[in-house]
């Protein structure tokens, strides 16, 4: 029973509305970054309570979000907590669980680009990187939990349980389509790069390949960040336009064309020193 976070939070304020914890200079003298700590939130209104298992070294070092998801994550693994602790365990599943619910990253840390329980701990409704729409799946289960309701069935089932498909009429489907052109070209979601750190500026990195190609030609491609030191030509080749500055790089592109814009491709670039990688060619 140590104070995990410096801050006194209004005890108003709706614990689903809190947002990031962050451990003060007085709170991390008192953690150790080996052991698990149960972090958990509770507002006036609410019958039950948020939880949130984390790790002393991450508390540390990073803010974390309490919420849904790291309540369903702590209901699926308190066989191993109390009496039972046991930590390489417990790291373990959360790492399982967090596979199951996140289907990619939203934030890269420390170059990791594998999924793991940093996923929940980080993750907002802002970021759309759920197996299963938030909205949908994700809000019905707040009620639930502000009236201590949500139980291990619940849990299990939201992290285990493929998501259902909605049954559309072919009434529907007729209507939904009426006028519409499928002209859009879809794209890879998730492109994970490796380049050396000594990449000559207007060397081309890849090319982008359509999975579905439409009938409208693709004009441009933009990325969305302007701080980039990558740019896209029109044929969908990757190069480098600006000496390299940081570690990675995340960022957005998307194609357009004369009738509308393909899916967003999100990058992760990741920058090799030479002398210590192993990727001393450009990957695919």
């Amino acid at each position: 029973h140590i104070p995990l976070v410096d801050k006194r939070i209004d005890v108003s304020t709706d614990m689903f509305r809190v947002g990031y914890m962050q451990a003060g200079e007085s709170t991390k003298r008192l953690i150790k970054d080996n052991e698990f700590y149960v972090v958990t939130l509770q507002d006036k209104y609410s019958k039950g309570k948020l939880n949130a298992i984390v790790k002393g070294a991450y508390a540390k070092r990073r803010p974390y979000n309490v919420g849904v998801l790291t309540q369903v994550a702590f209901l699926l693994s308190q066989d191993l907590l109390g009496d039972n602790y046991d930590e390489t365990a417990l790291e373990t599943r959360l790492n399982k669980i967090a596979k199951k619910i996140i289907k990619r990253k939203g934030f890269v840390l420390d170059n990791i680009l594998e999924i793991d329980y940093t996923d929940v701990l980080l993750h907002t409704n802002n970021t759309k990187v759920l197996y299963k729409p938030y909205d949908e799946y994700v809000k019905p289960l707040e009620l639930k939990i502000k009236n201590n309701r949500l139980s291990y069935k619940d849990a299990h089932s939201f992290v285990y349980d493929k998501p259902h498909r909605k049954t559309v009429s072919k009434k529907e489907k007729t209507d939904a389509n009426k006028g519409i052109k499928k002209i859009t070209p879809l794209y890879r979601l998730v492109r994970f790069i490796h380049i050396p750190k000594n990449t000559k500026i207007g060397t081309e990195i890849e090319t982008l390949e359509q999975l579905r190609i439409g009938s409208a030609k693709v004009d441009n491609f933009e990325i969305l960040d302007a701080s980039i030191p990558f740019r896209i030509k029109n044929d969908g080749t990757l190069l480098l336009s600006l000496n390299l500055t940081k570690k990675h790089y995340s960022f957005e592109a998307v194609a357009h064309t004369k009738d509308g814009d393909s899916n967003k491709i999100s990058f992760t670039i990741i920058i090799d020193d030479v002398k210590k990688s192993k990727y001393y060619n450009i990957s695919k």
